[in-house]
């Protein structure tokens, strides 16, 4: 039997290319990865669900719907869509799908953004978007450096789009620092870690500190 979890968990996977994982899973619907385990073997067990190796350490299994668990998506109007995903891609797409979770928890009306969509009508595509004041919110999981040059244009873009703002979200806070400091200034940015968005979240909010400020206090540390 399908829980309202179980279809939270559906929709989740139809919206990123027909997969997840476990470690997510267990930070979002479940208390723990245990309980998250034994939840996906029963779906396992129900032919819903099966497990492909990433080439991992951790996670070592991407977890993708079985021919019948894509009858079910097709039949309760899920997309049906199903894409790979490159081991190298596989922690980004983690925490944009933790990110995902979070916002549509507090209320927002989040999308994941498809390039040759999207860039039809802005100058940047973002992760994840949603609508703030009538304005996008444009929303950037950053795990790794860019070069300078690709930060900068990447930053004209975003003042072309006319966003309400941008939030960077990060891996922990030694990530922030690293990578944040090097993101140029920008009125619109804000910062949060994933794990300060998800306890956040609990509470309805994002958590998240202005960029201005952030740097602000690490430059006093220094």
């Amino acid at each position: 039997m399908v829980t309202d979890r179980d279809f939270q968990i559906f929709e989740l996977m139809s919206n990123f290319g027909g997969k997840t994982f476990l470690p997510v899973l267990a930070k979002t619907f479940f208390n723990n990865e245990q309980v998250a385990r034994n939840r996906i073997n029963k779906l396992k067990k129900e032919k819903l669900l099966r497990t492909v190796a990433t080439g991992l350490m951790s996670p070592r299994n991407a977890i993708y719907p079985t021919a019948k668990g894509l009858r079910y998506f097709t039949e309760n109007g899920l997309r049906n869509i199903v894409t790979e995903v490159a081991s190298s891609q596989v922690h980004h797409l983690m925490m944009e799908q933790i990110t995902y979770y979070c916002l549509k928890k507090i209320g927002k009306d989040v999308k994941r953004t498809i390039v040759k969509n999207w860039s039809k009508e802005h100058h940047h595509t973002p992760d994840l978007c949603y609508i703030h004041k009538g304005k996008n919110v444009y929303v950037e999981i950053e795990r790794t450096h860019k070069r300078p040059d690709e930060l900068a244009k990447i930053l004209v873009n975003m003042k072309k789009d006319d966003i309400h703002i941008v939030l960077y979200v990060f891996e922990n806070d030694k990530k922030m620092e690293q990578i944040g400091k090097k993101i140029p200034v920008f009125d619109k940015a804000y910062y949060v870690t994933i794990d300060t968005l998800l306890e956040s979240s609990k509470n309805g909010k994002i958590g998240a500190v202005k960029q201005s400020e952030f740097l602000k206090t690490i430059s006093k540390g220094e």
